[in-house]
């Protein structure tokens, strides 16, 4: 769990983290596909996926590996004030992910800029990389996100005066 709350002043460009890792096992694929209708043979027959498939075994389809990553990134706590998801571009699947295979995901900060329009609010703009346990990147993709800024705190000795009545001054 995270140690404290991530604002998005807390992001610089450049930074990267890392997530726990999370293995894939066959009861996610199958849990996967049947709740989002993806009945393709190679998900949903493993003698066809070993005997007929480019990968000669049981993969993850790429939206499972996706939302796994995903979810490892939340799970760090740095989207906890996140305002808003502004989108996913240039995705990428370069390896495929195989029952068993543990993956987890590096995330580099590329750009961070206040929004000019809730000037309360941080745009960043995120490159994934998703890897599994042998070091091999199996996907990439780029995250823009708008997280809430730190609140300011008045300084000591600027808090308003209140009157009897509890209104300030």
């Amino acid at each position: 769990m995270p140690d404290h709350d991530w604002y998005f002043d807390d992001f610089e460009v450049g930074d990267v983290h890392e997530t726990m890792g999370r293995t894939v096992t066959e009861a996610d694929v199958v849990n996967f596909v049947t709740f989002g209708g993806i009945f393709e043979e190679i998900f949903i027959n493993a003698e066809y996926a070993k005997n007929n498939s480019l990968f000669r075994g049981r993969v993850a389809p790429v939206l499972l590996t996706l939302v796994f990553a995903e979810g490892l990134y939340v799970q760090t706590g740095h989207t906890h004030k996140g305002r808003a998801f502004l989108g996913l571009e240039e995705l990428r699947m370069t390896a495929p992910v195989f029952c068993g295979d543990t993956i987890h995901v590096e995330v580099a900060v590329e750009s961070a800029r206040r929004s000019q329009g809730r000037p309360n609010d941080g745009i960043l703009a995120m490159r994934h990389k998703v890897l599994n346990q042998n070091g091999v990147v199996v996907m990439s993709y780029k995250t823009t996100r708008m997280l809430a800024c730190r609140p300011s705190v008045q300084p000591t000795g600027t808090e308003p005066e209140l009157t009897a009545d509890g209104a300030s001054r």
